[in-house]
């Protein structure tokens, strides 16, 4: 097992109760290993960290925010990658569901050793009246959310409308094309990538069955007529536990396959 010294030696520190050797010093050394595929750190440093902070099984009110808040996805019609596992997460005190989205792949990366496209849609309500209050979504590596994502949810019962980008999965949140720029630049550059570039490149044997382009124009790039309800397979599937520490709960609970960790919690959210 390769393991990078200064992580093992942050692990077997964090018993001394110095300040940098808090639960998310931990955390962040875990996912900092993970990200560089050094799994065995990384798993060993989840494993200490939820044995000292081990997620809760929910409860029956919990559970029922679960099925009441998830999202409705909506896919670009021929989406080639399937919906692998969700995973809901509800944190400890505050109102709020991280729902993980793991696809098959991602079109523009078949090599990176992560057998699965991990996403992320955070879901904010309030306790008492059973609306939601904010809609927040992981793009590449950003947060996105809108005020029309808000109210469209709340006009659907709690469950807040999710674009899939075709292929490369980024969840995208009612009326965030035209009102988020950073939305629309990844998105075009997307577009440009599926239709125009990849198909000009050497063509990577783990691609093998895949589209080798995305054939439509722009529009239909970003037209989501194809509903997917992800309940039946939260309900099937049961991966949902209360914890502040999500990538940990994934990585020893729930998933048997590597991911990608991706931000925890949204903005003040943060553990």
């Amino acid at each position: 097992m390769k393991c990078a010294p200064w992580f093992l030696a942050l692990a077997v520190a964090c018993t001394s109760g110095h300040a940098a050797e808090t639960p998310a010093a931990i955390a962040a050394a875990a996912q900092a290993a993970h990200g560089k595929r050094d799994l065995g750190t990384a798993s060993a440093l989840y494993q200490q960290l939820l044995t000292a902070e081990p997620p809760a099984t929910p409860t029956d009110e919990q559970r029922a925010w679960v099925t009441r808040f998830a999202p409705r996805l909506h896919m670009v019609p021929r989406e080639f990658f399937p919906l692998k596992d969700i995973v809901a997460i509800v944190h400890p005190e505050k109102p709020i569901i991280a729902y993980h989205l793991f696809w098959e792949d991602d079109f523009g990366f078949p090599s990176d050793n992560d057998p699965c496209d991990h996403e992320v849609v955070w879901i904010e309500f309030d306790r008492a009246t059973q609306r939601v209050t904010k809609v927040t979504t992981y793009w590449h590596g950003r947060q996105v959310s809108t005020d029309d994502a808000v109210a469209d949810a709340n006009s659907h019962s709690g469950r807040a409308w999710i674009g899939v980008e075709w292929g490369f999965h980024g969840s995208i949140p009612w009326r965030a094309i035209g009102q988020v720029p950073a939305v629309d630049e990844v998105l075009r550059s997307h577009w440009k990538k599926a239709h125009d570039v990849m198909k000009t490149l050497p063509r990577d044997p783990l691609a093998r069955g895949w589209p080798t382009e995305f054939s439509g124009d722009f529009a239909a790039f970003t037209t989501y007529t194809v509903p997917f309800d992800p309940r039946p397979m939260l309900r099937e599937r049961g991966l949902v536990y209360v914890s502040r520490w999500a990538n940990a709960t994934i990585n020893r609970y729930c998933l048997r396959y590597n991911f990608s960790a991706k931000t925890e919690w949204p903005g003040p959210t943060a553990p």
